[in-house]
């Protein structure tokens, strides 16, 4: 299999549509169904179904997926090392990071790395903390930024901050009269709950738990900023953590801290069998720079 090939069917585990794994991979729609077809002849069986006009991939294909990421990350990395010995560049670092972390506070240290480290080839991969651990285990990450921490004997953890669950809720809403919001606040009241796949799911639950408190689950979203828009638009009231809350720019809702605090830790991982770098070590300087930085009070 080719590398471009690879890049198309993770696109469409991803994605779950011929054309936009097509455009995700810059080729026309009747060329991506070619390749799926070749995919599948490939493999020898049938790699998604169609239903209701999205592709679902087929128990066989669940099957393989993840090593479909995993093998495609290897390759990726071969290319990159390939292309720093071609045009004489020094090095390259991969770093992974939650979907919360991937908006700002990640960026913004990543691009104080490129900006003193100009001849290194980054690159930035966002999943779910769990995948974090794995990747890095696997040492297909150079570094990972995520909310779970790890036991794992071959994945050195370091901590970096705490961040804390605020609830945000309309400013029309009666609840934004108290200084402080409890479990039972939110019995039975509409509420929009994290992903399964978020670790804030886990937090979330063991608050309600102090109150034995029910609300009204209405759905759920993986994204911290998804859960806001659904509530500025009426859609319950929704926990998120203070990095988003501090980085909401709309005058629609009100953030709330809560009682107890609900504290996440945030964990800066690394293989502990890789080679000695001072292109990594510096990349670990400049993450633990802005952790004391942005976040000295924790």
């Amino acid at each position: 299999m080719r590398t471009r090939e690879l890049q198309f069917l993770h696109q469409l585990f991803r994605l779950r549509s011929i054309s936009e794994a097509a455009r995700a991979v810059h080729t026309t729609q009747p060329n991506a169904s070619k390749m799926l077809k070749k995919l599948e002849d490939h493999f020898g069986f049938q790699l998604f179904e169609r239903q209701g006009g999205q592709l679902h991939p087929t128990e066989a294909a669940l099957l393989i997926e993840e090593q479909v990421e995993t093998t495609l990350l290897s390759f990726l990395r071969i290319e990159s090392s390939a292309r720093n010995l071609r045009e004489k560049r020094h090095g390259s670092l991969a770093v992974g990071t939650t979907p919360h972390l991937s908006r700002n506070w990640v960026p913004k240290l990543m691009a104080d790395y490129m900006i003193s480290h100009p001849a290194v080839i980054t690159s930035i991969h966002t999943r779910s903390s769990r995948k974090l651990i794995e990747l890095v285990d696997q040492r297909q990450l150079d570094f990972a930024v995520g909310l779970i921490g790890s036991d794992d004997p071959n994945v050195i953890c370091r901590k970096l901050f705490d961040t804390e669950l605020v609830a945000a809720l309309p400013k029309t809403h009666p609840l934004c009269k108290k200084d402080k919001l409890q479990a039972r606040d939110f019995h039975q009241l509409e509420f929009v709950t994290a992903s399964t796949l978020d670790r804030s799911r886990e937090k979330i639950e063991e608050f309600f738990k102090t109150g034995n408190a029910q609300p009204i689950e209405r759905g759920e979203a993986s994204l911290s900023v998804t859960r806001l828009r659904l509530v500025e638009r009426g859609i319950g009231l929704t926990l998120v953590d203070n990095l988003t809350a501090n980085d909401y720019k709309d005058n629609l809702l009100e953030f709330k801290p809560l009682e107890p605090t609900v504290r996440m830790t945030v964990w800066l991982m690394r293989p502990k069998f890789r080679t000695k770098s001072r292109l990594a070590d510096s990349f670990e300087q400049i993450v633990m720079k802005h952790a004391k930085l942005d976040f000295s009070s924790n």
